[in-house]
């Protein structure tokens, strides 16, 4: 058995980098040491746990059974200490200085993240945010505290799971609604949109680079209909941008249309087919329960939440 009192506790964050980028220079460089240092604590820690840990399969490094065993407890117990020690029991948010990572939905970009950011200039100008958009790895990196708070729908088939984990914390912001969206001078839709003449037209749709499946794939995932998508931006919010004198129709959540601005004449209808009734979710680890700070974001994102239309 390991004797904790001759362990050094820094090789833990060694074995954490090790671990994850299965490379000795690799995990060096992410802990902005030297290779021959990360050689050393990988020797120590070897030593210490009886079992070589990595070994070598034709080029590449791979992890041990023990090595495999040790991931997820490890990053686990590193996460718990920093949320232990980084916890301010006096939380007074006009004087205190901490960095947030909140991942944010493309529909909750026009409204949700401005007032944010308004609220927090006001309230904690200590406050530091790292805002980074959706993607189809949210939830895993909430799990492995590269990100603190997510902002996303609550469509499990997006992130590529069935179930939520049960790690994650979450409360519903807001309902979203989808609306379709074209031209105001467009030569085939007036003033209604049936499902057949939605069919018929050419699609445009945003499909983020993070996700690995196809546009059409997420387009089932949401609306569980098929499409053939004939243009695909980068996001949802680019949308309003690419109508203008086109035949596209394009499905997109209301408030991302209504930031677009006037001038680009567009008019909007009713989904033509049975729409998901999407929420929006506010996402935590619930290593990050008692931590007054994250306490105080989560209840301010809540509270905007409420208060926008």
């Amino acid at each position: 058995m390991l004797e904790l009192r001759r362990f050094d506790l820094n090789l833990l964050i060694s074995l954490d980098a090790l671990l994850h980028e299965k490379n000795i220079s690799r995990a060096a460089e992410r802990l902005y040491v030297s290779q021959p240092a990360m050689s050393a604590a990988l020797h120590k820690l070897r030593e210490h746990l009886n079992d070589p840990l990595l070994v070598r399969v034709g080029r590449t490094l791979e992890l041990t059974p023990r090595g495999q065993s040790l991931v997820e407890p490890v990053r686990e117990a590193l996460l718990r200490i920093q949320a232990t020690l980084g916890a301010q029991p006096g939380f007074d948010p006009s004087t205190a200085r901490r960095e947030f990572t909140i991942i944010v939905s493309e529909e909750a970009m026009p409204d949700l993240l401005p007032a944010l950011v308004r609220r927090l200039a006001l309230e904690a100008p200590g406050i530091s945010c790292r805002v980074q958009l959706i993607s189809e790895n949210i939830l895993t990196r909430l799990e492995y505290g590269e990100a603190d708070l997510g902002v996303c729908l609550d469509c499990q088939g997006l992130y590529g799971v069935r179930a939520w984990p049960d790690s994650l914390r979450m409360v519903r912001l807001r309902p979203v609604r989808w609306v379709c969206a074209v031209d105001a001078e467009h030569p085939e839709v007036g003033d209604t949109l049936t499902a057949e003449l939605f069919y018929s037209l050419p699609h445009a749709f945003g499909a983020p680079s993070a996700y690995s499946v196809s546009t059409e794939e997420l387009v089932r995932r949401l609306f569980d209909i098929h499409l053939t998508v004939q243009l695909a931006v980068p996001s949802l919010l680019h949308l309003p941008l690419v109508l203008t004198g086109t035949r596209y129709v394009a499905t997109l959540p209301e408030r991302v249309l209504k930031m677009a601005p006037t001038a680009m004449s567009l008019k909007s209808f009713p989904t033509p087919f049975p729409s998901s009734h999407h929420q929006e979710l506010l996402l935590w680890h619930n290593r990050q329960e008692p931590d007054p700070a994250h306490v105080w974001l989560r209840e301010l994102i809540v509270r905007l939440g409420a208060q926008l239309p």
